[in-house]
């Protein structure tokens, strides 16, 4: 697939303006000026002939990132606005016109050589393009992946992780619920593909272009009607070349057990509490690493379509995951028994959900040297959702923090595992700046 990238300019006040996302083009020539226009000098007979704008200085770059890019330049002469040149490897990204004298590119890639132009245009038409202003984006070790909401976020978790290859698939989820996009993040991690947050009634733009720059063929949605709506199966529909399929139940233990439908066996089976998010979203990911399903438990009762998923699963081992307060022990040997093979049972927990999640990375990944560690909050779940679903395709644990930074069990284990990233899942608001101080030092 190829890359897009997100523009916004920056007004002299400071208001943001976004810009349609543009796909990656042959590299053409600049289209040539238009004639000069003639005209007429009243009272000497004389004609005079408008010129196109003179060659604008090369842009001054004033920030970059790992991902995105901010120019400026002064006002030309003559100009009434401006055309925006950015390219790499000989192939255009962006080739628009742009109003004003300052750009933000974002949706770069990391460490990679791109240069940027600027040509200035009046009715005349376009003058020579400037000297292009050569850069290549650094590599942040630590990275924060967010959006202005719980939807955006979820479509940038999923640029990100699907930036260059796209992916055939897609997971949709409704945004204001966490289990049935838990359920999903392992069967998506499996297929290599995102999950898309989206509320029950509208299909948001973000996840709407998401699916579309992903050039995704097929749409899974995980839940009923109720979770997400028929009409925004039919906006789907629109995008992906194949038929969309809801996987769902009456509620959200059958759903997860329609979801690991997906499977025609498993060896092994995550089982997590139904009734909070932090223990099944460590989980999901460590399943979707492992090419496992996630079913669900009320805490003190095993939900017979669990038992039934179990039953056709037939795993040699279920993970339980979380303390006996959370999925107890008769829980837990209900679900062995309901397997009908030999079935050993693993609890992974530690004193609380932070403590809980390490556990799950030490089980998960017992070696150093993961692809990405993803930090997801605590305590708040939106922006979380969508990273059990990359941590699982990228083979990296999801760890919890709090919003004040990251407790020493999770720094012990991130030290252990060496990722070559990390992964901050929201803004300074769920997750506080503190953490990435906490991280830098760990960087290889």
């Amino acid at each position: 697939m190829p890359v897009k990238a997100r523009v916004r300019a920056r007004s002299g006040a400071g208001v943001l303006v976004l810009a349609s996302l543009l796909a990656i083009a042959p590299l053409t020539a600049a289209a040539p000026a238009a004639p000069a226009a003639a005209a007429d000098v009243r009272g000497t007979g004389i004609r005079s002939v408008a010129s196109v704008p003179t060659q604008p200085a090369p842009p001054r770059r004033i920030s970059l990132g790992d991902t995105e890019v901010q120019f400026t330049w002064p006002v030309v002469a003559g100009a009434t606005g401006y055309r925006i040149r950015l390219a790499t490897g000989g192939r255009v990204l962006l080739d628009q016109a742009w109003s004003g004298t300052n750009i933000f590119i974002d949706g770069l890639t990391p460490e990679t050589a791109y240069e940027f132009s600027i040509a200035a245009v009046n009715s005349s038409g376009t003058g020579a393009y400037s000297t292009p202003v050569r850069f290549t984006t650094p590599f942040d070790f630590v990275e924060r992946q967010f959006g202005a909401d719980r939807y955006a976020t979820a479509a940038r978790v999923s640029l990100r992780a699907y930036q260059a290859q796209g992916s055939a698939s897609a997971f949709i989820a409704d945004g204001t619920a966490f289990p049935d996009a838990l359920s999903a993040a392992a069967a998506a991690g499996r297929a290599g593909a995102p999950v898309l947050l989206t509320p029950p009634t509208v299909l948001r733009d973000s996840p709407r272009k998401e699916l579309t720059r992903l050039g995704a063929d097929r749409a899974y949605i995980s839940g009923g009607p109720g979770a997400i709506s028929s009409d925004v199966q039919r906006q789907i529909a629109t995008i992906t070349t194949a038929a969309v399929t809801r996987l769902a139940g009456a509620d959200r233990y059958a759903t997860a057990a329609a979801v690991s439908t997906l499977w025609p066996s498993a060896a092994t089976v995550y089982l997590a509490s139904g009734r909070d998010f932090p223990d099944a979203l460590a989980g999901a990911a460590a399943a979707g690493a492992k090419d496992s399903p996630v079913l669900l438990a009320r805490g003190s009762t095993l939900p017979d379509e669990t038992a039934s998923a179990l039953a056709r699963l037939r795993p040699s081992r279920i993970v339980v995951l979380g303390g006996s307060a959370v999925v107890s022990d008769d829980v837990a040997a209900q679900a062995a028994a309901a397997t009908g093979v030999a079935t050993s049972v693993q609890r992974l927990a530690g004193i609380d959900r932070y403590s809980t999640a390490v556990a799950v990375s030490k089980a998960t990944f017992p070696t150093a040297g993961v692809p990405a560690v993803y930090i997801a909050s605590g305590v708040s779940f939106p922006d979380a959702l969508a990273g059990a679903a990359a941590a699982g395709h990228r083979g990296g644990p999801v760890l919890l923090a709090r919003q004040g930074g990251l407790s020493t069990a999770v720094l012990d284990e991130i030290r252990r595992l060496k990722p070559k990233r990390v992964i901050l899942l929201g803004g300074p608001a769920v997750i506080g700046d503190n953490a990435i101080a906490q991280l830098l030092p760990l960087a290889p």
